[in-house]
């Protein structure tokens, strides 16, 4: 195994003298935890709760089938599922980006209802921050700068918004102000986000929301096609979320990551919760045959 970092070569190993800890020190550049160190969850008040949520699609598909949970404060909630049953369009009524159809979302004490015309900008102001499971298509405009993208949805904010123009000068604050908290490299605003790694394309989109200070985020796969060295930095800031007693709702087709994240877990198959698991009760075969249509009684 050859390793390269910032364009050179580091090392070369014989992969019989060594393991993912040496390999991921060599990539990064420091030790790296793979396993994360979280401690037990404190869960407060309910923050989000789902009752009988129901979605047909364009195709007229149900895709979302009587869905019922919540989400309190200080906890991960975990998503698991194989990719395509119905876990991206329940983010997406949570988020606003699909219109309700049936059932009821609550939000502290705010309800919405399907007849209520509530888009992503509402709920967003209702507290929700999002990273969508799609950073280029959903989370970011490739050619826009990183200071153009930092107010990706929070463009009417008053402290980015004169009405007749933008203000610069706090916009380029703001996101000169993100990339180094978040270690987002080259920290350049001005910068073309498709000239930015995956990594720090994604870096860029969990600074924008997390830095909104949400009392829930919605992050799908947070860590697709993400180096290891961000991997473990975004982890990191999504326990930091929990810690500060928030609500996170995390989806992930990543068995590994919702086991190490996540203080509860739910199973989606084909629109449906199939069941809940404490995380310290879960296994990779317990959860797999949730995932597969199985209940544990069957």
């Amino acid at each position: 195994v050859s390793v390269m970092r910032q364009g050179e070569m580091v090392a070369h190993r014989k992969t019989s003298d060594t393991n993912k800890e040496d390999l991921a020190e060599l990539m990064v550049g420091r030790k790296v935890l793979l396993q994360i160190d979280k401690v037990p969850a404190k869960p407060g008040e309910s923050i989000l709760k789902v009752e009988k949520m129901n979605f047909v699609d364009d195709s007229n598909v149900l895709r979302v089938k009587n869905v019922n949970f919540e989400v309190h404060s200080g906890e991960i909630l975990g998503i698991a599922g194989v990719s395509g049953n119905g876990q991206s369009e329940l983010m997406d009524l949570i988020t606003g980006i699909l219109p309700m159809q049936d059932g009821i979302i609550q939000i502290d004490e705010k309800i919405i209802e399907k007849d209520m015309n509530v888009d992503a900008a509402i709920m967003r102001k209702l507290g929700i921050g999002h990273v969508p499971e799609d950073r280029q298509r959903r989370g970011l405009v490739t050619e826009f700068s990183a200071n153009e993208n930092v107010i990706l949805g929070y463009h009417k904010d008053p402290s980015y918004n004169r009405f007749l123009e933008m203000d610069k000068v706090a916009i380029f604050k703001a996101c000169e102000k993100n990339m180094k908290h978040f270690d987002v490299r080259p920290d350049n605003p001005f910068l073309k986000v498709s000239l930015f790694s995956g990594g720090n394309q994604q870096k860029l989109v969990v600074a924008r929301e997390i830095a909104r200070d949400p009392k829930l985020l919605v992050v799908g796969q947070p860590t697709r096609g993400v180096d290891i060295g961000a991997i473990e930095f975004i982890h990191r800031q999504i326990i930091g979320m929990r810690d500060a007693g928030k609500a996170v709702l995390l989806v992930s087709v990543e068995l590994d990551e919702i086991l190490s994240l996540s203080d509860r877990i739910l199973v989606m198959f084909e629109g449906q919760i199939m069941g809940e698991v404490l995380a310290n009760q879960a296994s990779e075969s317990k959860i797999g045959l949730l995932m597969a249509g199985i209940k544990e009684e069957a």
